[in-house]
């Protein structure tokens, strides 16, 4: 039997049970919390869940920082929690009234535990979305906020308008390169398309989407920053062009 049940060790004294509560609730329904005394430091707490992901969610959060100290989070599958522990909740409802509230809590994705987290201010270990992505894989589900942006870039068709705005900026380059070759106004539009599609990777790489590591916006990144740097290097190839013209017309050799 999977285990529904972790460790928490490394608690600070300072923590309270409504503490452990609220730092775990993001990753599934409580069943009761365990406390007591472990050094003259610290304390340990043990948490058990209402399903085994719930604890294996709050597993990828080792390393974050309850109240002011960094814990340790472990399985427990073999703790007997006393009678003295509080209870949240009857694990013998599950099968009746509250089913609904287990399925609630079967569909909670570790990214978007999280991602819920840091936007609530919790301090959590420098690996915990890696650990949580990791998680995810493993039992092949994927994120609430993945699946938002698959299904925009779906109706919009995103990805797909990204890439014609950089095929359009690379045939805007070759025109003005016939028509103008290389003026000052050459130079200024140049730039301005360069800066067009810089500020357009930056507008997607701020979107809260990535964070929780959404491939297709990674890649459509990466085809805005080439075309940036395709741009830029036409520009800098084209004014040194022009510099080169004008100093053998003025005569100058420069000096090796």
């Amino acid at each position: 039997m999977a285990a529904s049940a972790v460790k928490v060790s490394n608690v600070s004294l300072g923590a309270t049970e409504q503490d452990i509560k609220e730092f775990f609730s993001f990753s599934g329904e409580i069943e009761c919390i365990d406390m007591h005394s472990d050094t003259e430091r610290s304390q340990i707490a043990y948490i058990r869940f209402k399903d085994s992901q719930g604890a294996e969610t709050a597993k990828c959060l080792s390393g974050a920082t309850i109240v002011d100290q960094s814990v340790i989070i472990e399985l427990a599958p073999d703790h007997q929690f006393p009678v003295t522990a509080t209870v949240y909740s009857n694990p013998n409802e599950n099968s009746n009234g509250s089913g609904g509230a287990e399925s609630s809590s079967a569909i909670q994705k570790a990214e978007d535990v999280v991602s819920s987290m840091l936007a609530k201010g919790f301090c959590l270990g420098k690996d915990t979305v890696k650990k949580a992505k990791a998680f995810d894989e493993k039992h092949q589900l994927t994120s609430t906020a993945s699946s938002k942006v698959a299904s925009l870039d779906q109706k919009i068709g995103l990805s797909g308008k990204i890439s014609a705005g950089t095929t359009a900026v690379n045939e805007k380059v070759k025109e003005m390169d016939e028509k103008l070759k290389v003026s000052e106004a050459a130079k200024a539009a140049f730039t301005a398309a360069e800066q067009s599609v810089s500020n357009a990777g930056s507008a997607i790489m701020k979107n809260r989407y990535v964070l929780t590591g959404t491939s297709w916006v990674t890649g459509a990144f990466g085809r805005v920053t080439k075309v940036a740097g395709e741009v830029g290097q036409k520009t800098k190839e084209k004014v040194a062009a022009e510099e080169e013209g004008a100093n053998k017309a003025s005569g100058y050799v420069p000096i090796s």
